[in-house]
């Protein structure tokens, strides 16, 4: 649409025999290609870090401490931090809104964190992620769930224009060895 590709998915943080996304540091995988036929990414791809729950942003589990209470004593630069993951680039809450990644000039991954009532982001069970990749330009796009940054072993979302988008196996390098993934 309009000269982009967008791929739009929720998954599951947590999916048996599948790579977890933590709260906390993850190492993910962008790649895309020339056009719209799923083939080898050239230099197009790299590997990043991303902290789902950045550095001061923690869930604060214990009582909420009130400042203007005399009976208690607040250090002068202590922050209560609220119920919420915050965007690393920008301190944004990423359980309300999209957050931004500028994966390369002209690819943004958006993502926000969905937490079910009554669960804590560390222990959340049945938490997921909202993606979404706008790419300017039709080709297919992926962003992978790695364990260590590197390809193989890792898993991916590939979205191919005009076609479904899928979980992958990441094998190898070689198109025959990038599997979809069984369905449920």
């Amino acid at each position: 649409t309009n000269g982009q590709t967008i791929m739009k998915f929720t998954k599951l943080m947590s999916e048996p025999g599948e790579i977890e996304i933590l709260f906390g540091d993850n190492e993910f995988l962008w790649a895309h290609g020339s056009d719209a036929t799923l083939a080898y990414h050239g230099n197009n791809r790299a590997a990043f870090s991303l902290d789902l729950a950045a550095a001061g942003a923690a869930v604060a589990e214990e009582e909420v401490t009130d400042p203007t209470d005399p009976s208690v004593e607040v250090e002068e630069d202590s922050v209560n931090v609220p119920d919420a993951i915050q965007d690393p680039s920008g301190g944004q809450d990423c359980t309300v809104n999209f957050c931004d990644n500028e994966l390369t000039t002209g690819f943004l991954q958006k993502y926000r964190i969905n937490v079910p009532d009554g669960q804590a982001p560390e222990t959340c069970d049945g938490c997921t992620i909202d993606m979404e990749l706008i790419y300017d330009g039709e080709a297919w796009v992926s962003i992978g769930f790695s364990l260590n940054g590197r390809m193989i072993g890792s898993e991916a979302v590939i979205g191919i224009p005009g076609s479904t988008t899928l979980k992958y196996n990441l094998n190898g390098y070689t198109d025959n060895l990038v599997q979809p993934m069984p369905q449920e």
